[in-house]
């Protein structure tokens, strides 16, 4: 079990379920400067297993499995992140386990508590902040975001590798260096 799971409980009986979904969490500068959904969203949101990609359940991704309702994403955001387990370079990592902690020294803006929390702080933040998307997305277009979601995720992000790739290979296959910002790490096999 992970330490601070009791005051990350705290946390969020005497803070986090107290605030405005928009003005008090989506838009607080606090928790960006902490990075406590953003850190966790990087290394979880598509995660490329040696079986391929892995997606975590949440509106911003290309997860494919419907997401009806809070309840219905609940149970699988919570098997994803505690159940799963996916192989990066060649080492099977729980989900959870590729949350790592947020230090001060990094993030000034952090606690010495929220530091010593740090990673079931994060996991909870970033649950909070998927569970948002999907309350926000069901409640605006219940019947229809889901398909409209799938259908942008079909035209500009599925095969994206395999596309940059053919784009490197016949428009620059004589050039020396290429470089690529923000690439993901498949790019360096």
């Amino acid at each position: 079990g992970w330490e601070g799971v009791d005051q990350v409980a705290e946390c969020y009986r005497n803070d986090f379920c107290q605030r405005p979904i928009v003005s008090g969490f989506m838009t607080d500068k606090d928790l960006g400067a902490k990075r406590l959904a953003s850190m966790p969203d990087r290394v979880s949101n598509t995660i490329n297993s040696a079986g391929g990609a892995v997606c975590r359940p949440t509106v911003i991704n290309l997860y494919e499995e419907p997401m009806d309702s809070v309840d219905a994403w609940w149970a699988q955001w919570k098997t994803f992140v505690f159940d799963t387990t996916v192989n990066i370079k060649g080492k099977d990592t729980p989900v959870h386990g590729l949350f790592g902690p947020i230090k001060r020294s990094k993030y000034p803006a952090v606690t010495e508590l929220e530091e010593s929390i740090s990673i079931p702080l994060q996991t909870m933040v970033l649950a909070i902040f998927d569970a948002i998307l999907v309350h926000i997305m069901n409640s605006v277009s219940p019947a229809a975001w889901h398909g409209i979601k799938m259908s942008l995720c079909e035209a500009l992000n599925k095969k994206k590798v395999e596309r940059t790739l053919e784009i490197m290979v016949e428009t620059y296959a004589d050039t020396d260096v290429i470089f690529l910002q923000e690439a993901a790490a498949v790019f360096i096999d």
